[in-house]
């Protein structure tokens, strides 16, 4: 009972500071509509080259996460992000981002390969990559708030899962409900409005449900990563 309303109260304390940041860096929410945009025009300009074409398409899609995920850490660090922030972030773990997705792009294509001609294959690989979601989920983090990069990524995000399972993947699949839940309330809410603020309107909501998303992730995962259970209920014990 005492973990419990530990974990609630971590929870609490995220869910807080999560909604004070994304009301602060509310602009922030525009960010995936940019990203957007970008990789509209990068695929454009980039898929009748073909092979070269796709390569670069998916460099610009890494650097837009790398972008993201640099915007958030300096949400979850300094409580703000800046339009600096937004253009250095292109580079920032662009090789992390990119490493980690040629090291998994390997053994994925094998799988592909070798499950196309067995029965129930397309349901197999479904099945890991479902699993791989579940194992790999922390990642994100791990990248803006550790050191640890490339093949340790998938070793220290397992052994986090492993960990803190229900502490980390029960709010981040009730939020994930929820989120879906709204944005769909919002479609329907906004049917009536000129198209252009429609899509305004949805844009701005959606940012501002990731903003909020990935910020309580980034404070959930600070508050989680490299603690233990009892050492939580100690902190709450000793909370006054």
């Amino acid at each position: 009972m005492k973990l419990l309303r530990a974990t609630l109260w971590i929870y609490a304390g995220a869910l807080r500071r999560s909604w004070e940041c994304a009301a602060k860096n509310w602009i922030v929410s525009f960010a995936p509509v940019v990203y957007g945009l970008i990789f509209s025009l990068a695929a454009t300009l980039a898929l009748p080259l073909g092979i070269i074409g796709g390569l670069l398409l998916g460099l610009v899609s890494q650097a837009c996460l790398s972008s993201g995920l640099y915007l958030v850490k300096n949400i979850v660090d300094s409580g703000k992000a800046t339009f600096n922030d937004f253009l250095n972030g292109f580079t920032v773990y662009l090789w992390e981002l990119i490493g980690i997705a040629f090291i998994l792009w390997i053994p994925m294509r094998l799988a592909a390969m070798v499950l196309a001609s067995v029965p129930n294959g397309g349901l197999i690989y479904f099945l890991i990559q479902i699993g791989l979601y579940v194992l790999l989920n922390p990642v994100p983090e791990f990248i803006y708030q550790t050191r640890v990069s490339n093949i340790e990524l998938i070793g220290a995000s397992y052994n986090f899962i492993v960990d803190n399972w229900i502490e980390w993947l029960a709010p981040n699949f009730i939020l994930t409900v929820a989120g879906y839940a709204l944005l769909n309330l919002l479609d329907v809410m906004v049917i009536g409005l000129p198209g252009f603020l429609q899509s305004l309107i949805v844009a701005f909501a959606f940012g501002l449900c990731l903003t909020y998303f990935m910020a309580l992730r980034g404070f959930l995962f600070a508050e989680l990563h490299g603690t233990s259970r009892r050492s939580r209920i100690y902190r709450f014990d000793a909370r006054a």
